[in-house]
């Protein structure tokens, strides 16, 4: 079972404590509604409270499959969705045929916008306590300046320049967004704040440390290409010595090797929930699982044509099912036909399935960063500044080692733009079922022209989805995003 003292275990008691409790006694003069924050954060208690309450929000686990998936990979070349109930909301982000009225869109934004909320509460309220030590006033300030830029960074990611609410005691409730450069300017700032005050380790795990904060700048900057930044900021998070690759990447995944010291920023989950319900979608029909486990109609799958780009000596290949015998003793060949056709239905069971899952819910931990991305992220960064060199060529070599393929010479890559693509094949090769694949072809130029050469039809101002429709209904100053 994972270690008790994980974040998740006690997300829900510490939401509770910032949602509003019913009344139960008719016209009593006593509000029991709201909470005091000035009188509730001058307790160490209630801060962290809070802080877990911020959290809970931040840490998408209930929105796993739309945050990751639906928006993150299925509009790109390595993972599609067929069958259930859930092909009629996974089609139009497949095909590019999505718009504001998606619910999937309004529920990240609310989520976000909780987690700033709740930053806020206690930013505009620490400094006015006396009560605690300054030492810890001031991580639990970093934590709330890591949530609130951090919801604002994953916002960013999806639609560009959100309004940047930073109180709330604020009376403009009609907010405009920033121009797209004052936005990055304050996220990256805050977050090099946030970095430098995070501890190296804390007291429950999913909570941000310094390494997350470092992680979280450095990915911020490399997609919104401050090279430069980002590749301090990577290099600052290796100096620490607090991670490493593990050894074994097929098996990096499971839950008995979870809290290791690869894994950088995580989401928490547990079979009781929070908990990672993807393997559900993965199994392929009849699949033999076990009985605690349940197999969804809705089906997540994987392109033929990304799986046969793979080095055959390639040890991720281990994490892929291509072919299996069903429950009714039938061989089923995911990958290719008698005559080669592509079926495009092989399965990623990267998560490995967790032996105790319940139903849908696995607790396998969802790496949001891992150290494998911080090394191909600095040697992104590292070619974008001068080119290829040989630290580029020896940080892609260490991923490549790890996965059992031949390392690559700085001569096959001689040329930035070699590099470059090679870096977006080796971080689908590394990353594959993390959700991270739009934001690279987005950031590469590739997402799409790649889309096109699918067969997709793709605009240029497919790179942002639209502001949810109901936002723009109550917020006249927000401006929708082009194209929409």
């Amino acid at each position: 079972m994972k270690n008790i003292r994980s974040i998740s275990l006690i997300i829900l008691m510490a939401s509770a404590c910032l949602l509003p409790t019913g009344c139960t006694e008719f016209l009593k003069e006593e509000v029991y509604t709201q909470y005091d924050p000035e009188t509730f954060l001058k307790t160490e208690e209630g801060i962290k409270k809070v802080l877990v309450g911020a959290y809970s929000q931040l840490q998408v686990n209930g929105n796993m499959r739309e945050d990751q998936f639906t928006l993150s990979e299925f509009p790109t070349d390595i993972t599609l969705e067929s069958g259930g109930q859930f092909e009629k909301d996974a089609l139009p982000y497949i095909n590019f045929q999505w718009d504001a009225s998606s619910g999937f869109l309004r529920s990240i934004w609310a989520s976000m916008y909780t987690a700033i909320r709740n930053a806020n509460v206690l930013l505009e309220n620490i400094d006015n306590i006396s009560s605690i030590p300054a030492d810890r006033l001031a991580q639990y300030k970093a934590e709330g300046t890591f949530i609130r830029a951090e919801a604002y960074a994953h916002l960013y990611r999806y639609f560009g320049a959100v309004p940047l609410v930073l109180s709330t005691k604020t009376d403009d409730l009609q907010p405009s967004r920033p121009t797209d450069a004052a936005f990055v300017t304050f996220i990256t700032q805050e977050l090099s704040d946030a970095a430098q005050g995070l501890p190296l380790k804390q007291d429950l795990y999913g909570k941000a440390t310094r390494g997350t904060g470092l992680a979280v700048l450095a990915k911020f900057c490399l997609n919104t290409k401050q090279w430069e930044k980002s590749a301090s900021a990577s290099k600052q998070l290796i100096a620490l010595n607090q991670y490493e690759l593990f050894p074994s990447i097929e098996d990096l995944f499971a839950v008995e090797n979870e809290i290791n010291k690869e894994y950088i920023y995580v989401y928490p989950c547990l079979a009781q929930g929070p908990g990672n319900n993807y393997m559900a979608h993965a199994f392929p029909p009849n699949y033999p699982i076990q009985s605690n486990w349940i197999n969804y109609g809705a089906q997540f799958r994987t392109y033929t044509a990304f799986i046969k780009s793979f080095h055959p000596s390639d040890r991720r290949l281990k994490m892929f099912v291509t072919e299996y015998t069903d429950t009714n003793g039938k061989l089923q060949k995911l990958l290719e036909d008698a005559d080669g056709k592509p079926l495009d239905q092989a399965r990623s069971f990267k998560y490995r399935p967790d032996p105790n899952a319940i139903s849908v819910s696995n607790g396998n931990d969802i790496p949001v960063i891992r150290y494998a991305d911080i090394l191909l992220m600095l040697a992104e960064a590292l070619n974008e500044i001068d080119g290829p060199t040989q630290e580029s060529v020896d940080l892609i070599n260490q991923v490549r080692g790890r996965a059992g393929v031949p390392a690559i010479t700085l001569a096959e890559v001689a040329s930035q733009e070699a590099l470059r693509n090679h870096l977006l094949q080796e971080r689908g090769w590394e990353f594959f079922t993390e959700g991270k694949r739009r934001e690279d072809l987005i950031r590469m130029g590739k997402f799409i022209s790649n889309a096109i050469a699918r067969g997709k039809n793709a605009k240029p101002y497919h790179v942002l989805y639209p502001l949810p429709q109901s936002e723009i209904d109550a917020n006249p100053n927000l401006i929708q995003n082009e194209g929409y």
